[in-house]
């Protein structure tokens, strides 16, 4: 127990070590840098409110602007978790090499990274909730759960995305393509019930992001509890993520280092 509570204290050190460092080579280093990060679901928001006020702003209880503004929140955590952790083993190599420490470490820090600038955009999503007058509700609590549930996910697709980009660089640029797929579908800017029954149910059960969106605006803007269906779904994917992304890793990182 002692030998496994100091390895989990180093760990924590290296983590925090790889922050600092990601973030003095980033423009985060900078103010505008830092602001930007937390301002960007906002301006995100903005630009999409702009555009599809007209066409999509009805039905949402005047709060077209939260609608959208928790979609791109929940959708900015994940694209960045994710697509950090593509140079989470390239950009370590030398550690890799070098060190002993638990290959996790790289990715688990790609995704802390993300949460981090995600807690410091909810400020802002705290902000917008208050300028609605949307009273408090206990079922604001279920969206701790939901992040969680979808950071479990992140962690088992980042492991993989890691390893991949190791033996195949140019996944980076089809990765942008898919999230630009993942953004249009999962309903952030437009009314799900707009489309076809079929449609609806395929996103809901292909779509995990779109279901983390929908749970946390069922909670948070209509401050109701969301469908149990839903919260199985969403479970399944990131328990499921997370045994395939850690078996995935953990059977080609001993080859990845050996070819570094």
């Amino acid at each position: 127990m002692e030998n496994r509570m100091e390895s989990l204290r180093q760990n924590w050190f290296v983590i925090q070590q790889l922050i600092k460092r990601d973030k003095q080579r980033s423009l985060s280093s900078t103010f505008m840098g830092e602001l930007w990060e937390v301002i960007n679901p906002l301006i995100n928001m903005v630009v999409m409110v702009l555009v599809f006020s007209k066409m999509f702003g009805s039905g949402t209880s005047g709060a077209f602007p939260l609608y959208v503004l928790t979609g791109t929140t929940l959708y900015g955590l994940f694209n960045s978790g994710t697509s950090m952790c593509l140079n989470a083993l390239m950009g370590n190599k030398n550690f890799l090499i070098k060190t002993q420490l638990n290959k996790n470490v790289y990715v688990y820090q790609k995704i802390l990274v993300a949460f981090r600038n995600f807690l410091f955009s909810l400020l802002i999503y705290a902000f917008v909730i208050a300028l609605y007058r949307i009273r408090p509700s206990f079922s604001w609590l279920l969206f701790i759960p939901d992040v969680l549930l979808m950071l479990v996910m992140m962690l088992g697709i980042g492991k993989m995305l890691a390893v991949i980009n190791v033996t195949f660089a140019d996944i980076t640029y089809f990765y942008k393509i898919f999230t630009l797929f993942l953004m249009y579908g999962s309903a952030i800017f437009y009314q799900v019930d707009r489309l076809p029954l079929t449609m609806q149910r395929v996103m809901t059960i292909l779509n995990p992001l779109y279901i983390v969106i929908s749970i946390a605006r069922e909670c948070i803007m209509e401050r109701s509890y969301p469908n149990w269906k839903l919260w199985m779904i969403l479970s399944l994917y990131a328990g499921g993520c997370y045994v395939v992304g850690t078996i995935f890793f953990n059977r080609k990182i001993a080859d990845i280092v050996a070819k570094m």
